[in-house]
């Protein structure tokens, strides 16, 4: 549901906290009781307070976060560092039905507009659900042909309502570079609204909020995925008031307000609970796998930075810096199969387990065997699997639990 848009208004028209009726209808997966079951408490186990500080202290140890509040001075030659980082895959690569030519990368390389960076940095919000890529193409770069997935220019997908900063415009102007809090790269310039100041703290830093606790919402045509954070306005006998942000006509925010019926979105942050991991990650289960969180399905380490961002954390992209850089690692490269399901039945689950390039959540152990849920990519969905003598333990390199 949703209404007309709506002017701007001052920030100090947004509810306090005190003023919050939530009343949140809590919606447990069948698959999640039994895991339930296994807890004997439901204590929170960090504070609101604490997991920003867990956050504070994974900022200075990567890279691949960038707080991009304090940003606004880049250079042209910083600009052109961070679109260049990039390289073109190595031929042959395929666009679905057809075989990748030298011509295609040059008119792409040419529409990076290198040459035209003027240093004029925007601020920006997404609007839709989009792709960032390496390069400014809609080609799709698969290494097999007649292939759907595992696009080699695909990096992530961005959330709606995701703060951005604006560095560049491809030479075709299809493409905005952007920077967004855990990836940098270029997203289509028709899902994202230029921002103010004042907007831009609204929709993004807003004290008062609320987020998406279902796996993914269609709201006008617009998909809302788990963890999405709106400004609250009200609540009613329909479900929460929230402001979508969409463009006016000359490209900039805008305030949409739309109602969520109360089993799909939270007030504030879901607190961090055992209970609510498997709760939040039940709910995508059977979601369907794809490369960077393509054609609205997610990936691996997407499914696990969802589910723990409905609490308030924010990890790394990509496994690879998401396991070098959490809390509480236990390192088992040298550890048999035997010691590692040992190692991971002595952490306090659900926690996470990580093998180059794979990410999956431990959910404990019933009738003896182990479990796990993660996206998988060669189930190509997200799944509940058995972990005991399986390849997934043969590679398991840590285990991390995020308290």
């Amino acid at each position: 549901m949703c209404s007309c848009s709506r002017g701007r208004e001052d920030l100090k028209d947004i509810p306090s906290e005190e003023q919050i009726d939530d009343g949140y209808i809590e919606i447990v997966p069948l698959n999640a009781e039994k895991y339930i079951e296994l807890l004997a408490d439901d204590e929170v186990i960090l504070s609101e307070g604490e997991i920003f500080s867990y956050n504070q202290k994974i900022m200075t140890k990567t890279n691949s976060l960038y707080d991009i509040n304090n940003m606004e001075n880049l250079s042209i030659d910083d600009i052109r560092n961070y679109i260049t980082k990039y390289q073109i895959p190595n031929l042959p690569q395929y666009d679905t039905e057809r075989e990748v030519t030298n011509d295609d990368i040059v008119r792409i390389k040419k529409n990076c507009n290198l040459d035209n960076i003027t240093g004029n940095i925007r601020k920006g919000i997404i609007i839709k659900r989009t792709n960032l890529k390496s390069f400014p193409t809609t080609m799709h770069f698969y290494n097999v042909l007649g292939s759907d997935n595992f696009d080699n220019l695909q990096e992530t997908e961005v959330h709606v309502n995701t703060g951005a900063l604006i560095l560049h415009e491809s030479l075709d102007k299809v493409w905005k570079f952007v920077i967004v809090p855990n990836y940098a790269g270029w997203v289509l310039s028709s899902d994202i609204a230029y921002a103010s100041d004042e907007e831009y703290d609204y929709f993004v830093n807003s004290n008062s909020f609320g987020i998406i606790t279902d796996a993914l919402i269609e709201i006008d045509d617009t998909f809302l995925d788990m963890s999405v954070k709106l400004p609250y306005l009200k609540a009613s006998e329909d479900g929460y008031h929230f402001d979508l942000p969409i463009k006016d006509e000359n490209g900039n925010v805008m305030r949409k307000e739309i109602v969520i019926t109360r089993d799909k979105a939270h007030i504030g942050y879901l607190p961090y609970t055992k209970r609510n991991v498997y709760i939040e990650a039940f709910k995508y289960e059977g979601m369907n796998y794809s490369w960077g969180g393509m054609d609205r399905g997610v990936d691996c380490s997407s499914f696990v930075s969802n589910v723990y961002r409905t609490f308030g954390f924010n990890f790394p992209r990509n496994t690879s810096d998401q396991k070098e850089v959490l809390e509480n690692i236990t390192y088992m490269n040298n550890m048999s199969n035997e010691e590692k399901l040992e190692t991971i039945n002595n952490e306090d689950f659900p926690s996470l387990l990580y093998q180059p390039g794979h990410v999956m959540i431990y959910l404990g152990k019933i009738d003896g065997v182990n479990y796990i849920i993660h996206s998988s990519g060669s189930e190509m969905k997200v799944t509940e699997s058995v972990l005991d003598n399986s390849s997934y333990l043969n590679k398991i390199d840590r285990v991390i639990s995020a308290k």
